[in-house]
C-alpha cells in the first residue's frame, strides 16, 4: 500500500511541473526568465535581460564603443510534439538599446604626444519595440531541472542614426574624411540592424 501511495504522490508531483525558472545568456544580454506551462506543449514566458560594456578597436584611428541594452521579452513557445523537445517561439519586446562609437586621434609635436582626443561620434539607437520570431530546443529531468537552447530574431523598424562632429581641436581633411566614410557605413547598415540575430541558452529549475 505504501508503494501504491508513494507512486501515485510521486506521479503527481510530475505532472506538476509547470513553472520554469531559468538563467539565462543572450546575444543581446544575460538574465533571467520565468514561464508558465498552460498546456503540457504551450508556455508562456517573461525574460529580462541587460547588457552593457565599453571597448576599444582601431581603424586608422581609435573607436571608442560604448554598448547599451535593457530588454523585457514577452513570449510564447508551443512544441508542435510531445514527442520531441523542438519548440517554436514568438513574442514582443521593449527595449533600451544603443551603441556610441567616439572617434578620437593622438596629437604629436614631434615625437612627443602633446594631446589625446575626440573628431566626431556615430550613435545608433533602436526602436522601443521589436518582434520575436525563434526556434528551440529544451528538455526537462523528472526532478525537475531544466534548460534549453534557442536561435531567433528581434525585429523591427530601422534603428536611427545620429552624428556629432564636436572635436577637440582642429580636425584634418583626413579626419573629416574618415568620419565622413563611418556615416556612410553605418547608413547602410541601418537595415539589416533592423533584424538583430538571437542566440539564446538557459538553464534552471522547473517547479
Amino acid at each position: 500500500l505504501l508503494f501504491i501511495i508513494s507512486k501515485i504522490v510521486l506521479a503527481e508531483e510530475l505532472t506538476s511541473q509547470s513553472y520554469p525558472v531559468q538563467m539565462t545568456t543572450t546575444s543581446i544580454g544575460d538574465g533571467f526568465w520565468v514561464g508558465l506551462f498552460v498546456k503540457e506543449d504551450l508556455l508562456l514566458g517573461l525574460q529580462f535581460t541587460n547588457h552593457s560594456t565599453n571597448f576599444t578597436r582601431y581603424e586608422n584611428y581609435e573607436h571608442s564603443i560604448s554598448q547599451q541594452s535593457q530588454v523585457v521579452l514577452i513570449f510564447n513557445r508551443w512544441n508542435p510534439s510531445r514527442e520531441m523537445s523542438l519548440f517554436l517561439q514568438s513574442g514582443i519586446a521593449h527595449r533600451k538599446q544603443q551603441e556610441n562609437t567616439v572617434f578620437r586621434r593622438d596629437r604629436y609635436q614631434g615625437d612627443t604626444l602633446v594631446a589625446y582626443g575626440r573628431f566626431g561620434s556615430v550613435k545608433v539607437v533602436w526602436p522601443k519595440w521589436a518582434a520575436n520570431l525563434g526556434i528551440g530546443w529544451h528538455w526537462r529531468s523528472d526532478l525537475g531541472f531544466s534548460g534549453g537552447i534557442g536561435y531567433g530574431l528581434l525585429w523591427s523598424e530601422h534603428p536611427k542614426m545620429t552624428t556629432d562632429s564636436s572635436y577637440d581641436w582642429l580636425v584634418t581633411e583626413a579626419e573629416d574624411k574618415f568620419f565622413q566614410k563611418q556615416q556612410e557605413k553605418t547608413r547602410e547598415k541601418l537595415n539589416q540592424l533592423a533584424f538583430l540575430p538571437l542566440y539564446s541558452a538557459s538553464f534552471g529549475w522547473t517547479f
